[in-house]
């Protein structure tokens, strides 16, 4: 009697382990199919356009996975980062900044500072206000103090086609 317990406490415990695997499986394919497949090589896709690469992170970010919302922030981040800023994403970071899982406010505080702007910096100052996060408070506040240091510093000093110095703002210098 004894051994035909342990034998179904087995098959319990085998059944258990298989459906939660089943679940990982579905979130990994799930989450790879949207383009977030972890420390896999990515196979290799046709080339998009930036528009059209800017409106799925876009998109992303109203995800129903917490960790496609953050990869999407973070991936926003990157391009406001190297240049590739974009008016509309300052909505949609905005709107991350009030999400409910704290890593995605994290990764679009980060974003939004590397944004820069003043509609991004009036809503980090309103977020900070209300944040419970000692870690997104942090970033929160690395975010406004990169926005204020790029609103004080002097604008680059570059040579136009006429060898003339012009600041990156396009004023002349004096």
């Amino acid at each position: 009697m004894s051994y035909l317990v342990f034998i179904a406490i087995i098959l319990a415990l085998a059944w258990w382990l298989s459906g939660r695997r089943a679940a990982s499986l579905n979130e990994r394919l799930y989450l790879r199919r949207r383009g977030y497949g972890g420390n896999e090589q990515p196979e290799p896709k046709p080339q998009i356009s930036r528009d059209a690469h800017l409106l799925g992170l876009i998109e992303s970010l109203g995800d129903l996975s917490p960790f496609a919302r953050e990869r999407a922030a973070e991936e926003l981040g990157r391009m406001c980062e190297s240049g590739n800023r974009d008016a509309r994403m300052t909505t949609a970071l905005v709107k991350a900044l009030d999400d409910n899982d704290a890593s995605v406010r994290r990764a679009a505080a980060h974003a939004l500072g590397n944004l820069g702007g003043e509609e991004a910096a009036e809503s980090l100052k309103r977020r900070i206000e209300i944040e419970e996060s000692f870690a997104v408070r942090n970033v929160l506040q690395k975010a406004l103090g990169k926005i204020s240091a790029v609103r004080e510093a002097p604008a680059e000093k570059l040579p136009n086609e006429e060898g003339r110095h012009e600041t990156t703002d396009g004023r002349q210098p004096r």
